[in-house]
């Protein structure tokens, strides 16, 4: 039987990956705090109806969009679901960016 899926588990590298998630994760929520003090005026895009209920949700994705140099664009998701996925990429960016960073 293959023991390949059961050394990468228990391996240094599954190690390193939680660690740089950890501090992707801390960065990601520390700057969404800091940006949540700011009304919908600091920001383009970010009227007050989109702000109703959401302003956390777009403080984060305003975070992750900054943090992963995805850039902003003329297209960006409008939907709750869409930024969702759209961060889950850039999370996956982002970590690897981490990585390659502190030589993974």
């Amino acid at each position: 039987m293959n023991q390949y899926p059961k050394k990468l588990i228990e391996s240094k590298y599954l190690n390193k990956v939680s660690k740089l998630s950890i501090i992707a994760i801390l960065v990601i929520l520390i700057f969404t705090g800091i940006f949540h003090f700011f009304d919908h005026t600091h920001f383009n895009g970010f009227g007050e109806e989109k702000e109703e209920g959401n302003k956390l949700m777009n403080r984060l994705y305003f975070t992750m969009t900054t943090f992963s140099s995805t850039g902003y664009g003329d297209t960006s998701p409008n939907s709750l679901e869409v930024r969702i996925i759209s961060m889950v990429l850039q999370f996956i960016l982002v970590i690897a960016i981490l990585g390659g960073v502190l030589e993974f």
